[in-house]
């Protein structure tokens, strides 16, 4: 393992190469990435840029598609021939069902999810990650609104806004996240009840008002950083727990459930990584070159930069 890092390292170097990685990769790749965080971490980092050529992005292909949109001058490319997660290729989600159901509110603004097509992110008046969609939505300026995402990111955010949220009804549900369970939460409790119970808003309802916070990983890693607490119980993707148990190890940290683990990915192994960074290796399962037009590209990077200057980061 120790020489396949080295040997990335040195692809790296070698061919120009900046890796910027969700931390829902595998934790083995953390250390080769020159970005490593949350989707808001993940794309202050696009907005900084960087000074290589080429980028390599260890995250679903929508991420890909979003860092090709604003970096325009840099090949922006995925492992292998990209993976894609199912909510955002949910067939509800695809821009013509989304598109009918937005024009019967021609007035209202739309918040899009992140994780949804590129075509319906092209609909939108504002975007939102999973650990932002309460702020978005809050910063909005209008007191109603529609919203599109994941279902229970929508439902958890509901409780934290101020505002009269049109909901699209055929949202999807993450899959990985809604695999939590109430019953393992409160085992887990029994074991160790002073511990701090951390979950993405993605879980279902019934674990997100049970758990003393139901926030973004980012967010997360403030609180282990601030609280006093010394034991947490995290309700997050696997690598993430993973990264956390790491950086943080005077704390203890349990993991929720051995279900919240994505293979969307999880098949970004430092393998892939490798033959992704071999620009000897023309074979079309090596790599993906993510490209967009330039209508899509203008879109996106006016969303993008909308989204972080109602964060005051732009």
């Amino acid at each position: 393992m120790e020489n396949l890092t080295q040997k990335i390292i040195d692809l790296k170097k070698g061919n120009d190469i900046y890796i910027m990685a969700h931390h829902y990769a595998p934790a083995e790749t953390h250390e080769i990435a020159d970005i490593l965080g949350d989707s808001r971490d993940f794309f202050l980092g696009v907005l900084k840029g960087c000074k290589q050529k080429n980028i390599l992005v260890l995250a679903p292909t929508f991420f890909g598609e979003i860092t090709a949109c604003y970096l325009k001058d840099k090949n922006v490319y995925v492992p292998g021939r990209g993976s894609t997660c199912p909510v955002a290729m949910d067939n509800m989600l695809q821009f013509e069902y989304v598109k009918r159901w937005r024009d019967k509110y021609p007035d209202l603004p739309l918040v899009v999810y992140g994780t949804s097509p590129l075509n319906t992110k092209l609909l939108a008046d504002y975007l939102a990650f999973p650990g932002d969609v309460p702020e978005v939505i809050n910063s909005v300026d209008a007191d109603r609104l529609l919203y599109v995402g994941e279902y229970n990111c929508a439902n958890e955010a509901l409780h934290k806004v101020d505002k009269d949220v049109v909901v699209y009804p055929d949202q999807p549900t993450c899959n990985v996240y809604d695999s939590a369970s109430l019953g393992d939460l409160r085992e887990i409790k029994k074991k160790y009840p002073d511990a701090i119970t951390m979950v993405h808003p993605e879980c279902n309802e019934q674990i997100t008002l049970k758990a003393d916070y139901a926030v973004g990983t980012g967010k997360m890693i403030e609180l282990i950083k601030s609280l006093e607490a010394d034991t947490f119980i995290l309700g997050v993707e696997k690598n993430f727990y993973l990264r956390m148990c790491k950086e943080f190890p005077e704390k203890k940290f349990i993991h929720l459930s051995s279900y919240i683990s994505c293979s969307v990915f999880n098949v970004m192994r430092l393998e892939r990584v490798y033959e992704a960074c071999d620009f000897g290796n023309d074979s079309n399962t090596a790599r993906l070159h993510v490209k967009t037009d330039a209508v899509t590209s203008e879109r996106i990077t006016q969303l993008i930069n909308k989204m972080y200057r109602s964060f005051g980061l732009l």
